[in-house]
């Protein structure tokens, strides 16, 4: 994740300093909102609009972090319909435990949206199916392994939480 520190009012000035536009791009990508990224960095929106629409890098750099947002939410979807989340539950003793509760609305949903994305891979190379062979697919896991680890590192570093194995634990979060 981007890092920047702020000191003092330097973001505040006429000229947008670099550092402000980093914290912009850093916020950004935890919020996916311009309004708040922007209000955090101490930046007007309207600034940050302009320089999107004259900078290319600016701009790609803008894209980046709104992928890093959706991303960080795909994960996030992704680890609750399959893990589920912990709900406390009202034994017939009177205590109170936790139950892992699914919702299969959304693996549904997420589900449908994966086979959809492998339908269109299929017929974007003009066959009706997707290329199976298991060096593909052995690298596509990979690719997703070291894709989902980035965002668990962000996250972690976003919340200060340790890593962990344990699904149950990591729900808790």
């Amino acid at each position: 994740m981007l890092v920047a520190v702020l000191r003092g009012d330097a973001c505040l000035s006429d000229t947008v300093s670099e550092e402000c536009l980093w914290a912009f791009l850093d916020h950004l990508a935890e919020t996916s909102n311009v309004s708040v990224a922007a209000k955090r960095a101490g930046v007007s929106r309207s600034a940050v609009y302009r320089l999107r629409a004259s900078s290319p890098a600016f701009r790609a750099g803008w894209q980046s972090a709104i992928a890093t947002g959706y991303d960080e939410l795909e994960f996030r979807m992704l680890k609750t319909a399959r893990f589920g989340t912990l709900k406390p539950v009202k034994r017939p003793d009177g205590s109170i435990g936790r139950a892992t509760e699914y919702d299969d609305a959304q693996g549904l949903k997420l589900l449908m949206a994966y086979k959809a994305n492998l339908e269109k891979a299929g017929a974007d190379k003009g066959r009706g199916e997707v290329a199976g062979d298991a060096a593909s697919a052995r690298a596509a896991r990979d690719q997703l392994a070291a894709t989902l680890e980035q965002i668990r590192q962000r996250l972690d570093a976003s919340t200060g939480a340790g890593s962990t194995d344990d699904p149950d634990a990591a729900s808790q979060t």
